[in-house]
């Protein structure tokens, strides 16, 4: 019988001892090249990241603009690169670092998950793209509190539920309903509990 702690043509009274297998050993490591290209991949989605914050609007100050949370995060993951790029250079990864690019391009696109990932970057993208380029704001006032629905609501929700159709497979319905949920509570966790504007001052 295989198992974790007694692999398949281990004998039971053998010279070698059995060694358990945690789900984290899969069989493949990250090597060096695999790390730096990761890095210089990050660190420069990280930097446009950081531009586009920077270049947003502050209304009232640097503590409540709607870039600063988007920059910080973008400089966290600069940071975080950096330090695998050069680690991976130190254990030899820039050495040929070319050799091979194609066909390691090629056995990229071949993985099912690694186009997901791909799709899943680009839905992102047009999310962030659009949602700078259309600015409302509708206000419902009541006695206790101002609901609002903004150009950030009526881009997010449609996104967020085309995401979780593709990735998490529930039905459009039960998708629709959870983005809904999550990005009304994000929009008022930043309005009214932070005071930080969305994008494009909405």
């Amino acid at each position: 019988m295989t198992t974790e702690i007694n692999p398949a043509g281990q004998q039971a009274g053998g010279d070698e001892k059995a060694v358990f297998v945690g789900e984290e050993d899969i069989g493949e490591r990250s090597t060096p090249k695999g790390d730096l290209a990761a890095s210089i991949f990050l660190a420069g989605f990280s930097c446009v990241a950081m531009i586009y914050a920077w270049q947003l609007e502050v209304v009232d100050s640097i503590f409540t603009a709607p870039g600063l949370l988007p920059f910080l995060t973008g400089l966290s993951l600069l940071v975080m690169a950096l330090g695998l790029g050069l680690k991976a250079v130190r254990r030899g990864g820039a050495i040929a670092f070319f050799d091979g690019a194609g066909a390691i391009v090629g056995n990229y696109f071949e993985d099912v998950e690694n186009r997901r990932t791909l799709l899943l970057i680009g839905i992102i993208f047009a999310w962030v793209m659009i949602v700078g380029q259309v600015s409302f704001d509708l206000r419902f006032p009541t006695p206790i509190h101002v609901f609002r629905f903004s150009g950030y609501e009526a881009i997010s929700i449609p996104m967020l539920t085309l995401i979780l159709r593709l990735f998490w497979r529930a039905s459009w319905g039960r998708c629709f309903l959870v983005s809904i949920i999550m990005i009304i509570a994000l929009a008022t966790a930043f309005r009214d509990g932070f005071k930080i504007l969305l994008p494009e001052g909405i």
